[in-house]
């Protein structure tokens, strides 16, 4: 058992200071520090008065972005389509089974030391079979979090080998650290006969799918099909309660109505959309139809905090309305992650209590202005959520960052990273030019 002491322990629904927590996978006490016994405790961790969270959930990412930063490719796109062409595509036709570790690892430890300890995770590459294994021992058996993955399927691939790796990653994991979705590109990569094919495999399975992400793939879809995205996924009858719409910067109010009905999850990225220029969602409109938001940073960033921080500003910008998405919104989609997670997981998780997981950060924050439980999200939020650094963070109980360092055998693996990422690099210089993607 381990104890963190002199705690302010907040996880946005309750507030307490002068704590303790008790702990080892999952939380067996909470209390104030005039009843704390040490006896029976192996480790006892003084925090001096720092803020406790649940670790956070990032609601959708691509961890083998990781191995795009710094690359140099010839980029100059005039469309988002170009941007998928001209780098993406590039990369993940070249990841082979070891560079997808050494990404999910790299990414995964980069995201852990800003908080995030449970990942959901949107992989391609052209490598397939096993790709969700090695993110799965990556991110759950080497550094210990959590994780629902899934494999992008998609016409651009081996249609039928990518849905049995979703199928069989699905089967072969129901733990409460990983669990898998049904992973689908996006509508313009998707033929019918594919939609089909994934239709008989579900078994209750929830989608994760890019859904609107640019007004190309609306368009797409209606020249082709004559329906929206979303109407199209609903004919299939693929959109449940446990799957995750990304993106929808671009759908329709009925569209939204579809998600609404069907109990989906819209998870948001704004940091990307606005690199990518694709447009932002109508967050205000989400949240008035009473749609289940999560927040993710498909892979651009490895901040969630950063995330919470531009989905409240974005919206307001989109909205012309500067009370037009309050920080109660993004503290709901903050629980909305953990909401989805507990289910797919069936564990307690994101809150700070007795029987629930033990994953959590701590940080220091010395306000100066009053802080209670009236006010305290406000200070975390326009406080602490920018620059957003954590001292410790503990999953399942274990310490992976430990006063601001993470575990030094985890750290020498980005050495090899760095191998890993080269080598792709300089298959992509040699070989990438001559790929050709059909519209």
């Amino acid at each position: 058992m381990k104890a963190l002491i002199n705690c302010r322990i907040y996880d946005y629904k309750n507030y307490q200071e002068n704590a303790y927590i008790i702990f080892d996978e999952k939380i067996l006490e909470i209390g104030d520090m005039s009843n704390f016994k040490k006896n029976k405790i192996d480790d006892i961790i003084d925090v001096k008065n720092d803020i406790v969270f649940p670790g956070f959930v990032c609601g959708h990412t691509h961890l083998y972005s990781a191995f795009a930063r710094g690359m140099s490719v010839p980029f100059n796109p005039k469309t988002f389509k170009e941007i998928l062409k001209q780098l993406w595509w590039k990369m993940d036709h070249f990841l082979d089974l070891d560079m997808t570790y050494y990404s999910a690892l790299s990414s995964g430890l980069d995201q852990i030391k800003k908080g995030t300890t449970t990942l959901i995770d949107h992989h391609a590459s052209n490598y397939i079979t096993g790709s969700l294994n090695q993110i799965r021992k990556a991110l759950v058996d080497d550094l210990g979090i959590r994780a629902l993955l899934a494999f992008e399927t998609s016409d651009r691939f081996d249609v039928d080998e990518s849905i049995m790796e979703n199928y069989r990653f699905i089967q072969n994991n129901k733990t409460n650290s990983a669990s898998g979705l049904f992973g689908l590109h996006a509508s313009f990569t998707l033929s019918p006969e594919t939609l089909k094919k994934v239709k008989y495999k579900l078994n209750g399975s929830g989608i994760h799918i890019h859904v609107a992400e640019s007004i190309k793939d609306e368009e797409d879809s209606m020249k082709n099909y004559g329906k929206t995205v979303v109407e199209r996924l609903d004919d299939y009858n693929l959109i449940n309660e446990n799957s995750i719409l990304v993106h929808c910067a671009n759908v329709t109010e009925k569209e939204l109505d579809i998600v609404k009905k069907n109990n989906a999850y819209i998870a948001i990225n704004v940091t990307s959309n606005m690199n990518n220029a694709v447009g932002l969602p109508n967050i205000r409109l989400m949240e008035d139809k009473g749609i289940k938001m999560i927040i993710g940073n498909d892979g651009l960033i490895q901040s969630m905090p950063m995330e919470y921080l531009n989905a409240y500003y974005t919206s307001h910008l989109q909205s012309k309305n500067p009370i037009g998405f309050s920080i109660n919104g993004i503290k709901k989609a903050i629980l909305n992650g953990y909401e989805f997670v507990g289910r797919q997981l069936n564990i307690k998780i994101g809150e700070i209590k007795k029987g629930f997981v033990a994953d959590f950060v701590t940080i220091p924050y010395h306000e100066f202005t009053p802080l209670n439980k009236e006010n305290i999200f406000g200070h975390v939020f326009f406080g602490l959520f920018p620059g957003f650094t954590p001292k410790n963070v503990i999953a399942k109980g274990r310490f992976i960052v430990k006063n601001y360092q993470a575990d030094e055998a985890l750290e020498q693996q980005n050495a090899i990273a760095i191998k890993e990422a080269r080598r792709l690099w300089k298959i992509i210089e040699k070989e990438g030019s001559s790929l050709e993607f059909k519209d």
